[in-house]
């Protein structure tokens, strides 16, 4: 026995089937963790470029700096670099003429260029983006807004020389300078003029993009940006600074001793903003790049971080639990059915010591072919579905990059064979320590049935005859065996159900944006759209549908048993006016699409029903009171406001004057979602939707200021554009709004989005449809002498056949209950550790738990496909003398 391992190479060669088995659930294994890797790392990717295309690629901003503290605030040690910016300017572009300020009273006296001045450095992290040209590479070239320039005298072109008067905006009747706020400076008075200071000449070098969310203003100031290299700064200038820390750990604490250093105290720390949203500056504000930094767990926001964190490591461990679990369930039935060899091997003399060795030494072999194997087609995998993805060519996922980590591989095949090498130790013990007698007799590993179980067996019997009850005895005579292929069966179950909950988290958060194509909107006095221009708009072939848009800001009496209680801790103060029964509030608005639109809101309905002649009659309502929000803690919510139920009435009033009655409106369904948009209310209000009657019969105005186009996406959206453009001819009160670009892209980022996830989940379900197979497989086709031995006394094929299936069905059944429940369980802990980042409703995953039970038990069923054909094709001496 001096070279008892050269027996392992000699078993292997020998049992190539039991050993392709084994192989088999180690390359599944690493696959696994190869592929859910390699797709975390490169969403991850994915996200953090479209966070810095964005929100722009800095971790925190001081805005309104004055020019003396530019310097002490860029030449911190803790700072990587810094981009600097400062306002210019205003310039004129044209005035308004008399003729729009009549028919939009709300206009701007004068349309403006914003004109700013960016460093090489702003230019990057602000992620200038351009619709054609060149960025500015000298003080005397300019990009100007692609928005900006219909509004021209002549049209500026590319490498066009221009001249302008820049200046500042003043109040008209007072001549004072008018108040800026904030790096967008977008809003105007009516009562301002224009103070000309200085002349400039630039040269056009390119046009920009619209900004991400462009803000109803863009008709009358534009973005205007020049090259300033800011290596002097002007003192009595204040300057905006991007910062990029050399490290994103302690931001606020690292903030906060540049903010000591400086000695000024009124400044004001806030979170992360996009350029176009509103700003309240107190002399100098701080703003992180919060959408950014929790991408890396660096948010400033604590439970957020941590919320990740513990969530990425639960993930991680069930991840590595399942996967191990493979592992281990394949190797150990082998080794276990092997148990009468190693005791024939302790007859002629092997100790324990050298059975162990043995068994190490076959995991070593199965693990140096299996693992790269696994590493190869976990690799492979996630090149086919990058590859797929990009022939799409499709909204957020199509320049989505594979990221192939060294850590991830190199993680997957320590912990393969970390896992391949514990797995065997188990059995290797336990084959050593039996004796030889035992082990050859394999009495070890089976027990005989209890007689307190046989009227369970009975009970079997009846209802699926004798071979139900043979099904039922092999499995209770050796439930070590039993419960490892079981075993493998649930974690299959889990690992489905964790991360299709997972997936449902995500893409409950994920919105895929508006559902039109073209907004129109008249803001003259009159704020009313003519029938005629409805009329006309729905007779054009390229127009798909039209909706007028009804309404109106409403006051309601909220009873206080209908509030929320978690949302009422969080917004008290909407909730102050007491009135009869409940709380007056005046954020309420009631609605209406128009009557076609009810069509689309009865495919967003939560529950009740749409009926426009219920409506009519009964004053209905569909109630959208769910809404999505970010606390001060940095954590999404997605809730109710109020609980109002089908059938609830509820009071409300109009806005438009005082002494108005209250009118009951019934709840005749709850939607979460409005008809044109498939992402949630972000604005602290109640939404009721209804009919044009309904608006009618409680406010007494039938008129509509705006109207939602969906256009024909097969048909040149031309005859439309030139209609809406012939109306702002007519009547400055007249401005639209293009969303064709923004609803493709919002479709298909929707189904890149569906792809994506399911295409994920499938690699989830391929890959535990492949273990379970394997496993059950293993089990029956280890037991092939077993079933001939069956044969030889007497039972025909048929019945051994029907025996083999209702033992898949008995592990079926046994590993959908146990699965279920702990999946459900961990699925339940995954999302409460994401509480602080997300505080989203959990409820029971009844699909996930009904679809991974169903396909346990119709997989275990094709498993035995396999065995059941060969013991079919076997004789029974065959089957008896070779060995499996």
């Amino acid at each position: 026995m001096n070279n008892y391992t050269g027996l392992t190479e000699r078993y292997l060669l020998g049992q190539k089937k039991r050993s392709l088995l084994v192989i088999i659930g180690i390359i599944l294994s690493v696959t696994l963790i190869t592929a859910i890797g390699t797709i975390g790392l490169s969403y991850r990717d994915k996200l953090i470029r479209q966070a810095t295309h964005d929100f722009g690629d800095y971790h925190v901003s001081f805005n309104g700096v004055p020019g003396d503290f530019v310097s002490k605030i860029v030449n911190q040690a803790t700072v990587e670099s810094a981009g600097t910016v400062n306002r210019i300017g205003y310039a004129v572009i044209s005035n308004t003429s008399s003729k729009e300020k009549r028919e939009n009273p709300n206009a701007a006296p004068y349309r403006y260029l914003n004109i700013k001045g960016y460093d090489p450095d702003a230019m990057n992290k602000l992620q200038v983006q351009l619709d054609s040209g060149r960025l500015p590479q000298n003080p005397n070239e300019i990009i100007l807004s692609a928005e900006s320039l219909s509004y021209f005298k002549s049209k500026p072109t590319l490498g066009e020389h221009m001249t302008i008067n820049v200046g500042s905006r003043v109040i008209a009747s007072t001549g004072e300078l008018k108040p800026i706020s904030g790096l967008g400076d977008f809003g105007w008075d009516l009562d301002e003029g224009f103070h000309p200071q200085f002349q400039r000449q630039f040269t056009i070098v390119g046009f920009t993009k619209p900004f991400n969310n462009s803000s109803w203003s863009s008709r009358f100031i534009f973005q205007a940006i020049t090259y300033v290299n800011h290596q002097k700064i002007d003192p009595d200038q204040t300057y905006f600074i991007y910062l990029k820390m050399k490290s994103m750990d302690h931001m606020k604490e690292k903030t906060k001793n540049i903010i000591s250093s400086l000695q000024m105290n009124d400044m004001d720390q806030g979170s992360a903003q996009q350029l176009s949203r509103e700003n309240y500056i107190k002399n100098m504000r701080v703003e992180y790049n919060n959408e950014l930094l929790e991408l890396y767990g660096k948010s400033t926001h604590e439970g957020v971080n941590q919320s990740i964190i513990l969530a990425f490591i639960a993930v991680i461990l069930i991840i590595i639990g399942c996967t191990s679990a493979v592992i281990y369930n394949a190797f150990h039935i082998s080794v276990l059915e092997r148990t009468s060899q190693f005791g024939m091997l302790r007859c002629i003399g092997a100790t324990p010591a050298q059975i162990r060795h043995i068994v190490v030494k076959e995991a070593a072999l199965l693990s140096l072919i299996g693992i790269p194997i696994g590493l190869f087609t976990g690799t492979i995998l996630m090149k086919l579905l990058f590859y797929n993805i990009s022939l799409l060519t499709l909204g957020f996922l199509n320049d989505m990059q594979m990221v192939i980590s060294l850590p991830i591989l190199a993680g997957a095949g320590v912990l393969g064979l970390l896992t391949v090498f514990l797995s065997a130790i188990g059995p290797a013990r336990s084959a050593a320590k039996t004796s030889p007698l035992e082990a050859i007799t394999s009495t070890g590993v089976t027990k005989v049935e209890q007689v307190n179980n046989i009227a369970k067996s009975l009970i079997i019997k009846r209802i699926f005859g004798i071979e139900g009850q043979f099904a039922i005895r092999n499995i209770k005579r050796n439930k070590k065996r039993f419960r490892i292929t079981a075993f493998s069966m649930i974690i299959s179950m889990v690992l489905f159900i964790v991360f299709n909950g997972l997936i449902g988290l995500l893409t409950l958060t994920t919105h895929s944006g508006i559902d039109y194509s073209y907004s129109l909107q008249y803001d003259g006095s009159s704020r009313r759209i003519d029938d005629s221009v409805y009329t006309d708009l729905v007779k054009l072939d390229a127009v798909d549908q039209a909706y007028p848009f009804y309404n109106h800001q409403m006051t309601a009496i909220i009873p206080k048993n209908k509030i929320n209680p978690k949302y009422y801790e969080l917004t008290k103060g909407m909730y102050q006016v007491d009135e009869g029964q409940g709380y007056r509030t005046d954020n309420n608005y009631l609605q209406s699409y128009g009557e076609h639109a009810l069509k689309m809101l009865n495919a967003k309905l939560v529950t009740g029903t749409v009926d426009k002649e219920i409506m009519d009659r009964e004053n209905g309502v569909i109630l959208i009171q769910k809404l999505s929000m970010i606390t001060e803690n940095g954590k999404q919510l997605i809730i109710d406001q109020t609980q109002f139920k089908v059938g609830d009435y509820i009071q409300i009033r109009s806005n438009r004057g005082r002494g108005e009655a209250y009118q009951n409106v019934k709840v005749l369904g709850i939607a979460d979602q409005g008809p044109l948009t498939n992402e949630y209310n972000e604005s602290a209000g109640i939404t009721y939707l209804t009919t044009p009657k309904v608006i009618m019969n409680l406010t007494g105005d039938d008129t509509y200021s705006r109207i939602f186009i969906l256009a024909h996406s097969d048909l040149s959206n031309k005859p439309i554009t030139d209609y809406l453009k012939s109306l702002t001819q007519k009547d400055a009160g007249f401005n639209y709004t293009n969303r064709v670009a923004e609803l493709e892209q919002a479709q298909n980022d929707a189904i890149t989005a569906k792809i994506f996830f399911y295409g994920f989940v499938g690699i989830i379900v391929l890959i535990a449809f492949l273990n379970i197979l394997n496993t059950v497989s293993t089990n029956l086709i280890l037991r092939t002498k077993e079933f001939a031995v069956l044969k030889a006394i007497g039972m025909t094929q048929r019945e051994v056949n029907k025996m083999i299936l209702l033992e898949g069905i008995f592990y079926g059944v046994y590993a959908a209950i146990y699965g279920s429940i702990i999946g459900t369980g961990l699925s339940f802990g995954v999302h409460y550790l994401l509480r602080g980042m997300l505080d989203i409703e959990w409820s029971l995953p009844w699909l996930s738990v009904g679809i991974a039970a169903s396909g346990a038990v119709v997989t275990a069923l094709i498993a035995t496909a396999w065995p059941l054909y060969r013991i079919t094709k076997s004789t029974i001496v065959d089957s008896l003398r070779k060995e499996n």
